[in-house]
């Protein structure tokens, strides 16, 4: 199994507004990078292709509120993985985010992927921050 993780980042929004933002997959187009393309998302389910890449399909596994939103792939995909997200209440209006993506990787795509990986977790909690900074 490989990790990767990002940092944590201080997000200027109350936990609850985060959590609901990022529990529903519709939401998600907005902090995707423009590599992903054919977008497609219900509340719980996602499929997009990662130009010259792959197809990928996810749904959200399980949530706990203002704690943790787990996502896992779903169907064809190229690797089994799962995406994590932890919110954590620092005060009424900010909390911190952080992002784990997990996979089962061969040696030889873990040297492969692990640059790419690890600038996609870092990203994503970016892009989470930025969001709600505008």
């Amino acid at each position: 199994m490989a990790s990767f993780e990002s940092e944590v980042h201080d997000v200027k929004a109350p936990c609850r507004k985060v959590f609901d933002f990022l529990s529903d997959f519709r939401n998600f187009e907005k902090l995707m990078p423009e590599q992903i393309q054919d977008w497609q998302a219900t509340e719980t389910t996602c499929s997009f292709r990662i130009q010259g890449v792959a197809n990928l399909h996810m749904r959200i596994a399980g949530k706990s509120a203002c704690r943790n939103i787990h996502i896992v792939s779903d169907g064809a995909n190229p690797v089994e993985f799962s995406l994590d997200i932890f919110l954590n209440k620092t005060d009424d209006e900010t909390c911190r985010v952080s992002v784990l993506f997990d996979a089962e990787l061969s040696p030889f795509m873990k040297m492969m992927a692990s640059r790419p990986l690890q600038s996609l977790v870092e990203m994503l909690s970016e892009k989470i921050e930025v969001h709600f900074s505008s």
